[in-house]
């Protein structure tokens, strides 16, 4: 571009190679600096959006001389906004996310800025500088205006007194049992079976919360439950059910998936283990919610009902991940490649390991002829060098991490 051309479309120009590089950078930063909006998959991504539509808007101000005064927050940055609300994230958080982001930015722009081909580059830099100021002034206004409307509809809503004697549950050593009950309605005594309820990602259902409660209604039924189940949401498409159940009550996640899908509720579940008392309350949830990290890490290859006593063992080691991936690797070998035909072997080993061993129980299970079966172990172990003769436990363990938690524990395939 000429030395002519208008020095912010310019310095626009030299920022766009930078952008994507430049978000990622700041999402790390931000989630690394401010520890509170260091949180689950689903806020990283909204956080992941807001910052940007941020930097793309700009970018357009740049571009297209737009007064940064006139501008409204982008959707996503809106809906961060709501939802760091709705999680009790302090607004100070949020706003020193975006002083950060507007620092980094200015000194990426400025860096740029002093390079162009302009005589008064000195005039180019005040004027970048009072752009992003009136930017994020704007911005910060609308944000802070979006989170005080929604912390005070969802202080003001029964389910964030809920959520509040449920938090005080959770984590108080000696709450208060009765006062917890009367305003819960919520029996503490007994078993409890807790399950984490959340609205498919491939859905956009306009009334969430009728959805979820219309699951808890289901679980109600499917599990006999013992009184009236307690509904807690944790966000607009996410909720915490406990139900009071009977001491030994069996959990059969494919017959709750079939129910699910009868009902055609656009839902995923994940479901704890049935525990007694006040410890049995937390026990349970907890299982639920770390089967339901294990079900968000697989992402679409997640079954849609996760129950943790099908899936503790591997739910357990999500903390190491390092650790877990080395664990992989000296186990299963070149099947630790991200692609579909080692994928196709470790689903064989998996099944023919199941089936202790047998070519032809394999083989019908998969629906495919016994001969095949029998290539894909030999490929296995002889081009792969997977050990049969190993520890069958631990070359279960290990295709089963890789099932669940595949992207953090493959490797890329080559190019």
């Amino acid at each position: 571009m000429g030395a002519s051309a208008d020095p912010l479309v310019q310095l626009a120009d030299a920022l766009i190679p930078h952008r994507d590089a430049f978000i990622a950078e700041l999402v790390v930063a931000t989630e690394k600096e401010i520890a509170v909006l260091d949180h689950d998959e689903r806020l990283h991504s909204l956080l992941h959006a807001s910052i940007t539509e941020n930097v793309v808007a700009g970018l357009h101000i740049l571009t297209n001389g737009i007064d940064p005064r006139t501008v409204d927050a982008p959707p996503s940055a809106v809906s961060y906004a709501r939802r760091l609300a709705q999680r009790d994230v302090p607004m100070s958080a949020l706003l020193r996310a975006y002083r950060l982001g507007a620092s980094r930015f200015l000194e990426l722009g400025l860096n740029e800025a002093v390079k162009l081909p302009v005589q008064d580059t000195s005039r180019v830099v005040i004027t970048v500088v009072g752009i992003s100021a009136a930017y994020i002034d704007r911005i910060c206004e609308q944000v802070a205006r979006a989170y005080e409307e929604e912390r005070e509809r969802w202080v003001s809503s029964r389910g964030a007194l809920r959520q509040h004697w449920v938090t005080q549950l959770l984590h108080d050593p000696s709450p208060s049992i009765t006062q917890a009950e009367a305003a819960l309605g919520y029996r503490l005594t007994g078993t409890h079976l807790a399950v984490e309820g959340w609205i498919d990602r491939s859905s956009d259902p306009y009334d969430a919360m009728n959805i979820l409660e219309r699951l808890s209604t289901l679980l109600h039924r499917i599990f006999e439950a013992r009184g009236h189940p307690l509904l807690v949401p944790t966000d607009e498409t996410d909720v915490r059910i406990w139900l009071p159940v009977k001491a030994r009550q069996s959990v059969d996640a494919d017959a709750v998936a079939a129910e699910v899908d009868r009902a055609r509720l656009p839902v995923r579940v994940a479901i704890g283990n049935p525990r007694f008392g006040l410890d049995g309350f937390r026990l349970s949830i907890r299982g639920a919610s770390l089967a339901k990290a294990l079900a968000l890490a697989a992402g679409e290859a997640a079954p849609r009902v996760v129950s943790f006593a099908e899936v503790a063992p591997v739910a357990l080691l999500a903390d190491e991940p390092a650790d877990l991936a080395d664990f992989v690797a000296d186990t299963l070998g070149g099947l630790v490649v991200d692609d579909p035909w080692r994928q196709s072997l470790r689903a064989t080993l998996e099944v023919f390991l199941a089936t202790n061993r047998s070519y032809t129980a394999t083989a019908d299970q998969l629906t495919v002829h016994r001969n095949t079966v029998h290539y894909r172990i030999q490929q296995a172990v002889e081009k792969h060098g997977v050990l049969l003769e190993e520890n069958t436990f631990q070359l279960q363990l290990a295709l089963a991490v890789c099932r669940w938690h595949g992207a953090t524990v493959l490797r890329r395939a080559p190019e």
